[in-house]
């Protein structure tokens, strides 16, 4: 009954027999990033000659929406234009320009910015699921680079899911059945639209996407089991020399008391 931006994004109807249909929802309002450096004009649409302009910030007069920085703007009280003279955190927010019958809406944003880990760990045939973190006012628009493929959509085996937390479509990614070719690196980037690739208006960042075999995890198991067997086949053997040197010992040593003794009776005899 109400659309705002947080409608923006992509619908699915799916039907009985498995056929689905997409719908893409836009909000319809201009968006203007507002950077540090640089002032930014705005300009009332479908403006009769001489006709009486009024400016609001958040449905209130400008000039009382921004008392004490009016320093900031500036309005041609013939051409109805507003002029904001230079990038303030003031400033941000939502501007209406109102005719006798016409109105121009805009939101005034700071420069977008995106966030992922430097590196990314998936176990083969596992899912991947990554958050383009940032800072980023309504009305962003998140696109994916995932396998040299760009994505603004689901798609296949990939889906972009919503950041609740945020309220931001797309800043999710998800990948079933993560395949060792997959490896590489991944994008997200950021803007209040896809075809605004201007540097102060869009930010991107990437990971890059390791892939783990799926054994990978056993393979200090079967090291320790390996190591196990190693050492016991040492020790087995060790015993058995050890055991064979004491039996060899036993058998050639003799004992002073089986020495033989001279007979003394023959001895006396033959003295005689």
């Amino acid at each position: 009954m109400h659309a705002t931006d947080s409608h923006d994004g992509d619908y699915k109807c799916t039907q009985d027999s498995d056929e689905s249909f997409h719908l893409w929802i836009y909000f319809d309002i201009k968006i203007r990033v507002l950077t540090k450096d640089a002032s930014l004009v705005l300009e009332c649409a479908n403006k009769s000659a001489g006709e009486k302009l009024q400016w609001f910030k958040e449905n209130v007069p400008i000039h009382t929406a921004l008392a004490g920085n009016e320093n900031l703007i500036n309005i041609d009280n013939e051409t109805g234009i507003l002029k904001l003279e230079k990038g303030s955190e003031v400033l941000y927010g939502n501007y209406t320009c109102k005719g006798t019958n016409s109105s121009t809406e805009y939101r005034i944003v700071q420069k977008p910015t995106a966030h992922l880990p430097d590196s990314t760990s998936v176990v083969e045939g596992e899912k991947l699921h990554l958050t383009c973190a940032g800072k980023q006012s309504p009305g962003i628009k998140v696109s994916w680079t995932f396998g040299d493929q760009n994505y603004t959509r689901s798609t296949g085996r990939v889906k972009l899911g919503w950041d609740h937390e945020r309220n931001i479509y797309g800043a999710i990614l998800m990948v079933d059945n993560i395949e060792m070719n997959d490896r590489g690196n991944v994008f997200c980037r950021v803007s209040y639209n896809w075809s605004d690739t201007a540097e102060g208006h869009m930010a991107e960042a990437q990971t890059f996407l390791r892939v783990k075999d799926k054994l990978a995890a056993l393979w200090p198991f079967l090291g320790i089991c390996a190591e196990v067997v190693v050492l016991c086949a040492i020790i087995l053997i060790y015993e058995k020399k050890r055991n064979k040197a004491e039996l060899e010992e036993s058998d050639t040593d003799q004992s002073p008391d089986t020495k033989p003794t001279p007979n003394k009776d023959s001895d006396v005899r033959q003295r005689k």
